[in-house]
This record gives structure tokens, C-alpha cells and sequence, in this order.
């Protein structure tokens, strides 16, 4: 409760021990390439320094209440998009997977990161600020000797997983869990729908009968 608040506690609750209906793509790229830009036209990338805790309070409103503890306690890395002294974009990357879910599927291995979180405020969205935050993460990442990004993308967000697909990410692993109270079943498979990925470019191209599995 003291890093969610009540509402989000209660429904961490609901997912954990009554019900939840998850299905997601687990993907990874390799962060290493040409340096990267620190800047896209004013926007301004940088690593975070501790006086940018203070100034997330505009994210608080969309569920990211957290960051500071997750940076000043469990020393994640926090990379901040700047458009003058407002921060407008944040990406936070992690050597732990803190999803009870998803630490079951997957352990990150020597030289690979986590992508925990990245969130851009709405009216800074669809200028490629996400985007070229997460390159100039990743080089820095690179710079302190790691070599591969891993993350996940639910099945539902769809302009995640077409942004990703064009970024080169590939798919480590699809999974699909459901939970009512004590039963649950959790599949784990290499073979990816098609809809959530391949399917993606083909209805970018207009497609319309793209199969539903491979």
C-alpha cells in the first residue's frame, strides 16, 4: 500500500489470489550499436540524477507512484526525456523482474537487463521520444558492460508490440496464465500467435486474412 496506494493494492490483491488473465510477449534485443543521440529537436535525453525524483509528480497520476523507491532503494537506472526543465518521458531498467508472473517464466542471465518500465506523458506521445529514450538507454547500458535487453508486452497493447516488431526485438517467448483462486494454468510456448506479432505487419500492409496461429 505505501508504494501503490489503496486502489492499486486491491486490485494487486485481486490479481494475485482471486482472478487474473494475463497473456503476454516476452522479447529481447541486443543494446549494443553507434552512439545515440542525447537529444531529439528540444527534447533533451539524460540519465536521471537525484533531484529528478522530485519532479515525477505529473506521473504519479498514471500508476507510476513507485519510481522512487524502485531507483533509491533497489537501484534501478531511471533515464529521463527533458523538455526544458520538465520531464515529459521516463524509461527505468532493472536487474530484477519483480512480476510474480513473470519471474516464473524467465531469469535474466549475466549481462542482461530488464526493461521495467517506460511511460511518456500523453500529449508528448507519437513524436518518437519512447523511442530514441530507449536507444539512448540502451547505449548507456552497453557503456557498463551489458549486453542484452529483455522485456515483456501484453498481448492488448498493440502499438507496443508493432513499434517493437519494427525496432528488430524478437520474441523470446509467448505466455499465457489464468487464475481463478487456487487453480491456474500457465502455458509457455516459443511459437508465437500469429495475430501478435507476424500478423501485425501484415494488417499494416492491408492485410485481412492473416492465419491465426503458426
Amino acid at each position: 500500500m505505501r508504494r501503490r496506494g489503496v486502489s492499486a493494492s486491491v486490485g494487486a490483491f485481486i490479481d494475485r489470489f482471486v482472478y487474473r488473465s494475463y497473456r503476454c510477449v516476452i522479447t529481447h534485443s541486443f543494446v549494443e550499436g553507434p552512439p545515440a543521440a542525447d537529444h531529439v529537436g528540444v527534447i533533451q535525453f539524460r540519465v536521471a540524477v537525484p533531484a529528478d525524483l522530485d519532479h515525477l509528480q505529473e506521473f504519479e497520476r498514471y500508476g507510476r507512484g513507485a519510481t522512487r523507491r524502485y531507483v533509491e532503494e533497489d537501484k534501478d537506472w531511471l533515464y529521463v526525456a527533458c523538455d526544458g526543465d520538465r520531464i515529459v518521458a521516463t524509461r527505468r531498467s532493472s536487474l530484477v523482474i519483480r512480476d510474480n508472473l513473470l519471474s516464473r517464466v524467465i531469469k535474466l542471465e549475466p549481462g542482461q537487463f530488464w526493461g521495467a518500465d517506460s511511460f511518456c506523458l500523453p500529449e508528448y506521445r507519437n513524436k518518437g521520444i519512447v523511442r530514441h529514450l530507449k536507444i539512448f538507454s540502451d547505449r548507456h547500458l552497453a557503456s557498463l558492460g551489458y549486453k542484452d535487453f529483455v522485456s515483456s508486452i501484453e498481448a492488448t497493447n498493440t502499438a507496443s508490440l508493432r513499434a517493437s516488431r519494427a525496432a528488430g526485438r524478437e520474441v523470446l517467448y509467448y505466455v499465457s496464465f489464468v487464475r481463478i483462486f487456487f487453480w491456474e494454468r500457465l502455458r509457455v510456448s516459443k511459437n508465437i500467435p500469429t495475430p501478435f506479432w507476424d500478423g501485425l505487419k501484415r494488417r499494416r500492409e492491408g492485410g485481412s486474412n492473416a492465419p491465426v496461429g503458426r
